[in-house]
């Protein structure tokens, strides 16, 4: 089984940032031998981290006794591939999300932990300009950093785009995401495209041990 961890990096719970989250997850969950996980952030306690660089100098973090860090890395580590969704706060990832990238080093210090996993992100913005994009690549670079492996959705070139960014500004004034129909089919295409994309590696990795072990 291929499992799909979605995180919800929004301060607020069951709005429209993880309602996009849900939407992917939903999708990639009917991709057969794929599991799906949610987290919200928010229900985590995430200390920021100080730059004290004990995890470079031992892998380690001290904040983590103070706080939930440590059960949010385990399930990075657990999972083959990691939705991550965020809104745009002031054109950027909302303060919770960048605790989390920050307290991520540990894995990278000891030894990329999270290398070769998939990765995707999706974004809600209020304005058509309000940093929705920004957002996205944010995440993209904490997975670049981390050695992951970036995908989007691959459906119409014309109308699709590779990541799912919900805007609450519509034509006819102010709507939640769930009447984002393009925000919807874009969700719905990263989650489809990160699972195919799991399974796609997973199948190679058993069939490569398998070779190997002949």
């Amino acid at each position: 089984m291929v499992k799909v961890l979605g995180l919800s990096g929004s301060p607020r719970k069951e709005r429209n940032t993880e309602h996009l989250l849900s939407v992917a997850l939903d999708a990639a969950s009917k991709i057969e031998g794929t599991t799906t996980e949610l987290l919200r952030l928010s229900d985590y306690k995430i200390l920021p981290c100080d730059g004290c660089n004990v995890c470079a100098r031992e892998g380690k973090c001290p904040l983590d006794e103070q706080d939930d860090v440590a059960k949010l890395r385990e399930k990075l580590q657990e999972a083959d591939a990691v939705i991550m969704a965020a809104p745009s706060y002031f054109a950027s990832v909302p303060g919770i999300t960048k605790n989390l990238f920050d307290r991520s080093r540990p894995l990278k210090m000891r030894g990329h932990l999270l290398t070769g996993k998939i990765l995707s992100a999706l974004s809600v913005s209020g304005l058509r300009n309000g940093g929705g994009e920004a957002v996205v690549d944010e995440i993209v670079r904490f997975g670049l950093t981390h050695g992951m492996i970036v995908v989007g959705g691959v459906g119409d070139p014309l109308t699709q785009s590779s990541f799912g960014i919900g805007v609450l500004q519509g034509d006819a004034g102010w709507r939640k995401t769930s009447a984002d129909e393009i925000a919807l089919q874009n969700s719905r295409g990263v989650g489809k495209r990160v699972a195919e994309v799991a399974q796609a590696l997973k199948r190679g990795s058993s069939q490569g041990g398998a070779h190997h072990s002949s």
